[in-house]
């Protein structure tokens, strides 16, 4: 077969309830220069590997790999690795391309050829949106926005070149967040190997995003979750910084960054296994992370505000976990009352 103009890698692991619907929504669109689709069964313990070798008796775009439990990162890597395809798409296996998805973004990219495409998405399998080319050029140092506003940081939202995703890999190391590591690396590689690059940003839903499955990571408790997000917010702030970020961009970056951090902090007294007594001591070393104080120094030199701003100053575990709890127990007047006792404390001189 000759090389295509996009493979699509489906990590798949216990998703024989909605793996079929992925399938077909890749299988049915409608390529210029065809269309791979690369499913790498990651030792499910269920049917899956069976309906993977179903599609590909079926349909001859579709390759399979069998491999042991290996997680998320080893999957991709290894089904990226069998790509032969100008571009390359990641897709979870629980979520779904709308329809046209590829071929929009395909003539996107035709249309713009030093741009890396990047799209929206939804959470709603009925969403009625028109997938269109809607959105435009971004320049890199939009970075930091993009991330806010949840285009940056999952890695089945873009379009990117296959030699340039196989020079690089998942860190298998990471089973939180390696999705940025990724999204990032791959940045860097665009600054180097093609320094006119830019986003282009298309503002309708191509992807369709089951979030209803309650098993995935995002739900799931970490006991590293404070360490491994300062790895990763030091490598985003270093690149939004690198590519120039607006201060206008930063500061809500960084306010995003100590609410992640402080509200991992505090989920240590509600879900960490360790008994209470070893909870305080790790949420009170969490507050004690060098990184931490220099966000905390690096609000107050922007005069940007946080609720979460006096509770990680003070290393109060106490305010911390009342802001926590009456943010996620249903209390949320009282976390209402508590944001504006701090911002008071302020006179007014910091930015919301």
């Amino acid at each position: 077969m000759s090389q295509a103009a996009v493979c699509v890698v489906v990590p798949v692991y216990k998703a024989a309830a909605t793996l079929d619907r992925c399938v077909q929504s890749i299988l049915s669109q409608q390529v210029p220069g065809g269309l791979q689709c690369v499913l790498v069964n990651d030792g499910s313990p269920d049917n899956s590997g069976t309906l993977c070798d179903a599609w590909a008796a079926r349909d001859p775009r579709v390759r399979v790999l069998h491999q042991e439990d290996l997680g998320v990162s080893a999957a991709r890597n290894n089904g990226m690795a069998l790509a032969d395809s100008e571009f390359l798409v990641f897709l979870d296996s629980d979520d779904a391309l709308r329809p046209d998805a590829l071929q929009t973004a395909l003539a996107a990219q035709r249309a713009d050829p030093d741009a890396f495409v990047v799209w929206n998405h939804t959470t709603d399998a009925a969403d009625p949106a028109p997938v269109t080319q809607a959105g435009g050029p971004l320049p890199p140092a939009a970075l930091a926005r993009l991330w806010q506003d949840c285009y940056l940081a999952m890695p089945w939202n873009k379009l990117y070149r296959t030699a340039f995703a196989q020079a690089l890999q998942f860190n298998k190391a990471f089973t939180l967040g390696e999705d940025l590591q990724f999204v990032l690396d791959y940045v860097a590689l665009l600054q180097t190997q093609q320094p006119q690059w830019h986003f282009r940003q298309l503002t309708a839903p191509l992807t369709f995003y089951d979030c209803s499955c309650g098993g995935s990571l995002s739900h799931r408790y970490h006991t590293d979750y404070c360490p491994v997000w300062v790895q990763h917010f030091s490598k985003l702030n270093a690149m939004a910084e690198a590519l120039h970020a607006p201060a206008e961009d930063l500061r809500p970056l960084h306010r995003a960054e100590l609410r992640v951090y402080a509200e991992g902090a505090a989920d240590i007294l509600h879900r960490d296994p360790a008994a209470p007594a070893a909870r305080r001591r790790k949420m009170a070393e969490v507050l004690r992370e060098p990184w931490l104080r220099t966000l905390l120094h690096t609000l107050k030199a922007e005069k940007s505000y946080s609720p979460y701003y006096l509770p990680c100053l003070w290393r109060s575990r106490l305010l911390l976990n009342a802001l926590y709890c009456s943010k996620f127990h249903g209390k949320s007047w009282l976390f209402g009352k508590l944001d504006w006792a701090g911002y008071y404390l302020f006179l007014g001189r910091r930015q919301r």
